[in-house]
């Protein structure tokens, strides 16, 4: 094991536009002792010969080439070269803040903790950038404001768990001080001990949500820090941004499905009851919406039975709340053959 580095695992597919502002930020790093590991998912437009082009500047950036096998098979290729001891997820359209790794690392060993977490900075999903996006702007050249900033940790605020999963939630507004918000894998720096053996359904689209629930089945002891270090980028070709409605729900389904049967097995109830309650409900709510806006088409056909298998099951039963219940009365609706009616 390599101690002290940081793998950084960039699956690279068909991104040209952001390629070189990812690398970039990598570049910049105030903390030099890393690997950048570039798995090209077999793109087709000049991502290759940029990914060359920076591997010949920098021996630290590693270029895997390989077959198009989606996003989850590049990621679990990227663990398996991996061997520093820390690792952490970047995509290649968005970008991080230059002292990223450099507070992750100190937190990490101040703390003594298996991770770390930070959040993302807000810039791309302001009103005035979505206004830009609609008129098809070009927003790739926007640069954060805070993005010149140095980051002092005695100035920034940070909170230590013995259980992420206490911080974790996909409410938008949770009701949870420092919560660790959605799925997301790049928001975090691990101990490669801690995922090594965590992996990413291949062919699942939004492969995060089980695999964040996986981690969590145990308590992490975790670093939770406001610091806004990730720019996340509204690439509207990426997958969260192409697979809508039906498509994603289907997807979210069946992470939340498999997450869910992987709690069961480890028979803590008070995990699998947080787990549900922070999570599983916290999407199946946002995401009931599309229940009332379905085309009957295959697409369609296969959600609706889908869904009718997991209510057989009591996959819905354990709503709590107002709004998860009318949620629950939506997707059992469907189950029925039937479609659910919004009510004021």
């Amino acid at each position: 094991m390599n101690t002290n580095r940081i793998d950084i695992i960039i699956p690279v597919y068909n991104v040209e536009p952001y390629l070189r502002r990812c690398l970039n930020s990598i570049l910049k790093q105030t903390y030099r002792h890393w690997r950048a590991i570039c798995i090209d998912d077999g793109s087709t437009d000049g991502c290759p010969a940029i990914l060359g082009e920076y591997a010949a500047k920098d021996s630290r950036i590693m270029v895997v080439h390989q077959a198009n096998g989606g996003l989850s098979h590049a990621r679990n290729e990227g663990m398996a070269i991996a061997d520093a001891e820390y690792v952490m997820f970047v995509d290649s359209d968005d970008f991080i803040h230059p002292q990223t790794l450099e507070l992750a690392v100190k937190l990490i060993k101040r703390d003594g903790t298996d991770m770390v977490s930070w959040y993302k900075d807000v810039i791309y999903i302001n009103i005035q950038l979505r206004l830009m996006h609609k008129l098809k702007m070009n927003t790739i050249n926007v640069r954060p404001w805070r993005m010149p900033f140095r980051y002092s940790l005695k100035l920034s605020k940070s909170v230590v768990t013995d259980d992420a999963l206490k911080h974790a939630s996909d409410w938008r507004h949770p009701d949870i001080k420092y919560p660790i918000k959605h799925c997301y894998v790049w928001r975090h720096l691990f101990k490669r001990s801690l995922i090594k053996d965590i992996k990413f359904i291949k062919g699942l689209k939004f492969e995060d949500l089980p695999w964040w629930s996986e981690l969590l089945i145990k308590p992490v002891k975790a670093t939770i820090t406001h610091l806004p270090l990730y720019y996340y980028y509204v690439n509207r070709k990426s997958i969260s941004k192409a697979t809508e409605g039906v498509e994603r729900l289907m997807a979210q389904l069946k992470g939340l499905s498999y997450a869910q049967k992987l709690y069961e097995e480890a028979g803590d109830m008070e995990r699998l009851r947080l787990w549900s309650r922070n999570i599983k409900w916290a999407i199946l709510t946002g995401s009931s919406i599309v229940l009332y806006r379905m085309k009957d088409d295959s697409k369609t056909s296969s959600l609706v039975k889908y869904i009718t298998d997991l209510a057989k099951a009591g996959f819905f039963d354990d709503a709590v709340g107002e709004k998860e219940s009318l949620a629950k009365e939506a997707y059992y609706t469907v189950a029925k053959g039937l479609r659910p009616v919004k009510k004021d």
